[in-house]
């Protein structure tokens, strides 16, 4: 059994509480797409997009579907995409394998979001960022990006969870702001913020103002 199926393995042994990471950090040097995992940024979310279907129950994201559905037909870009986008779109993820597994993207491009997006100013008519920007340090600069790229009345909608994330992916989160301090950021960026609150999910639906 080579290294890429083991680590695989411990994975599957991880998902289900087992207490296998010691084994993991030192199965993740052999394998390229995880190395120095989980310390490693992509490492880690490359690995977690063999995961990723068991991440979000079903309800939920049909949930969030019906809640984006009012952006089919846009020129969408999906921010931290993940392997699985609720609309066709431009993917942009820092992980190759969650681009690689995701099946309704239109392109696929890697890159930071802690850093400019690589993409022309006004070429996208929507935005999506589902699960993201709790990950995202330097969010004031993303939000100004995102502006950047939209369209004049453009759209851009957010989705978080209301109550604190699972304990694994927790280790990863670097921006937790409440619902109103959100708002704030947003209007302060030059959107139209409204804030709706479903199963537990704040949906933050924004249009460009300028």
């Amino acid at each position: 059994m080579d290294n890429d199926t083991k680590f695989l393995q411990g994975l599957l042994e991880l998902q289900y509480g087992r207490k296998v990471q010691s084994k993991l950090k030192k199965l993740s040097l052999g394998v390229a797409w995880a190395k120095d995992w989980p310390m490693n940024n992509i490492s880690f979310w490359n690995a977690e997009a063999f995961m990723w279907g068991h991440k979000i129950d079903k309800d939920k994201r049909e949930l969030i579907a019906r809640e984006l559905s009012f952006l089919q037909g846009k020129r969408n870009l999906d921010l931290g995409c993940g392997s699985y986008s609720y609309l066709p779109s431009v993917g942009f993820d820092l992980s190759p394998k969650m681009l690689q597994f995701n099946t309704n993207l239109l392109e696929r491009v890697s890159g930071d979001l802690e850093k400019s997006l690589p993409f022309k100013t006004e070429e996208f008519e929507s935005v999506t960022a589902v699960f993201v920007l709790n990950y995202v340090k330097n969010h004031l600069l993303l939000l100004k990006e995102i502006k950047r790229v939209l369209k004049p009345r453009g759209w851009f909608v957010m989705v978080l969870y209301s109550k604190p994330i699972n304990d694994w992916q927790r280790q990863k989160e670097v921006s937790s702001l409440s619902s109103s301090a959100w708002i704030r950021e947003l209007k302060k960026s030059g959107f139209n913020a409204r804030l709706k609150l479903k199963d537990k999910l704040y949906f933050f639906k924004c249009r460009k103002l300028y």
